[in-house]
């Protein structure tokens, strides 16, 4: 029972810093690019910024992938 709740927290949450990482990478409109890029510019490059938010990317989605096949099969073998 827990399990599954902590599991559904943690899905929404990785949602949301998902959400936030793709409002990053927008450089036209997007004011968290903005800030972001001038806190960073020094450290990372532009080309490296992008790059990592990227794979940021991708690494989120493939892990919601994965924690939703396994929260289904958390619930069918609860009930």
């Amino acid at each position: 029972m827990y399990s599954t709740i902590f599991i559904g927290i943690f899905i929404i949450l990785i949602c949301f810093l998902l959400i936030v990482i793709i409002l990053i990478q927008n450089p036209k409109k997007g004011i968290f690019y903005q800030s972001f890029m001038d806190k960073n510019f020094r450290l990372f490059g532009i080309k490296r910024t992008n790059t990592l938010l990227e794979k940021i990317t991708w690494i989120l989605s493939i892990f919601i992938f994965f924690l939703t096949l396994f929260f289904n099969f958390l619930l069918k073998n609860h009930s």
